[in-house]
């Protein structure tokens, strides 16, 4: 057994154990109604958490799930409160609500990659600090706009494979290779390896869920090492022959710190940049598309007149929440909402639940893009999401020309399923249909 003091990741694999002890006399937990029916990854929650999270908001905001073995908290304004109070919760392990020690024939392979440290989005300062200041920089406003027409023609060229087909799966064929290319072109690797760089991150997220049997995560696992190892020999590229380009921004800065950053550091970096460039934005730009295939007086509206986009992909961001949860951990004795959380115990922060709270949405399960209220799809305080302004860039331009390309867009009928995540939420497929052009 590896004790708290001694190890918080394993050489080349899994994140073991919170660097947070674990309190010595933990909370003792009655078995709550909510807590024993919240299952956020099995039907129904996966398939419609709304209805769970609506009663769990009137009769318990913050309750201890049973699955999670944590807090969950549900209230806009606890969730906002516990996101923006970085003192007294920590964002270590923030995007995953499990710590496991990997099975011996897992670990032998992860062992082969390089250790999974916290960065970007799991960390706390200084770790987040400098990890931030390096993305920040990547992700400039100025480099940002430098790629819109590149985006617009990447929307362009994609809708071309299949609009004279009349309907399609959407997830696939449109909004994750959107993002994926311009994420790959972002970071400057080349745009022929998008399909097996894609592919990688599909195995990446499949470890960190723990999906499949120990034979299938062992073949997950040989690919996210192979991945690992693609990024270091891009990293190495850069320090020999620096771009311009994000990725040469990211490596250049880390060599200029005081503390430089060593090839782990920089390929977790690289890692969620990657995972977050895909996942959020594919959910986001997949649900806006299904609410606008359901309205055709919303398609027509912004057909007619694109300025609207930006308040529908808001709104899009509002109802689907693509992180549906991240979680945290307690510094200290805190309570929050009457509930007292102890130091060491962990939380999930419910943004799918915030974004749907009555008290500050009124009829929350309706989409409607003049709401004033902000949501916290992008999160709150120092881990406000880094990428918002790109994200909503790639919305925007996604919109426009959907709306221009695929007149009548309508939604067949066919059950919805979702990817199951611990953290991130998008359909997993979807098929769309539309008027194809008439033939010359």
């Amino acid at each position: 057994m590896i004790r708290a003091k001694e190890a918080g990741v394993l050489a080349g694999g899994l994140r073991i154990i919170s660097p947070m002890s674990s309190p010595d006399q933990p909370n003792s937990h009655p078995t709550p109604s909510c807590g024993a029916l919240h299952q956020p990854l099995a039907s129904p929650m996966l398939d419609d958490p709304r209805p769970f999270y609506s009663r769990a908001r009137e009769e318990e905001p913050i309750f201890w799930s049973d699955a999670l073995a944590m807090w969950v908290v549900t209230r806009y304004d606890d969730v906002q409160a516990v996101a923006r109070d970085a003192a007294r919760f920590s964002s270590v392990n923030s995007i995953s609500p499990v710590s496991v020690v990997p099975p011996q024939p897992l670990l032998e392979v992860l062992m082969q990659g390089f250790p999974l440290l916290p960065s970007l989005v799991d960390s706390d300062p200084p770790i987040h600090t400098r990890s931030r200041a390096l993305v920040t920089k990547a992700l400039s406003l100025r480099r940002i706009a430098a790629f819109e027409p590149i985006l617009r023609e990447l929307a362009e060229r994609l809708i071309d494979r299949f609009v004279d087909k009349g309907q399609v799966e959407f997830v696939g064929a449109f909004a994750i290779p959107l993002p994926g290319n311009f994420i790959v072109d972002l970071l400057g690797l080349p745009r022929a390896h998008l399909e097996q760089v894609d592919a990688w991150i599909s195995h990446s997220a499949a470890i960190f869920a723990g999906h499949g049997t120990l034979e299938e995560l062992v073949e997950h696992a040989r690919h996210f090492v192979t991945f690992q190892h693609y990024l270091a020999d891009a990293v190495r590229e850069r320090q020999a022959n620096p771009r311009d380009d994000a990725l040469s921004d990211i490596v250049t800065g880390a060599a200029a710190l005081e503390s430089p950053l060593g090839m782990a550091e920089l390929i977790n970096i690289l890692l969620q940049a990657l995972f977050a460039g895909y996942e959020t934005t594919a959910g986001m730009i997949s649900a806006a598309a299904v609410e606008l295939a359901r309205d055709p007086e919303l398609f027509a509206a912004l057909r007619d007149d694109p300025s609207r986009c930006p308040a529908v992909i808001e709104e899009a961001l509002r109802t689907a929440s693509p992180i549906h949860a991240m979680y945290r951990t307690a510094k200290e004795d805190v309570e929050i909402g009457g509930v007292t959380i102890r130091a060491g115990e962990r939380l999930q922060l419910a943004f799918i639940s915030a974004n749907h709270d009555e008290a500050c949405f009124e009829a929350p399960e309706r989409f409607d893009p003049e709401r004033k209220t902000p949501h916290l799809a992008f999160g709150q305080g120092p881990h406000f999401c880094i990428g918002a302004p790109l994200a909503r860039l790639e919305g925007r331009i996604a919109l426009e020309v959907i709306t221009r390309r695929l007149p009548g867009l309508r939604l067949p009928e066919q059950r919805l399923a979702y990817f199951p995540s611990a953290t991130a939420r998008r359909l997993a497929a979807v098929e769309l249909a539309w008027d194809p052009p008439a033939a010359s």
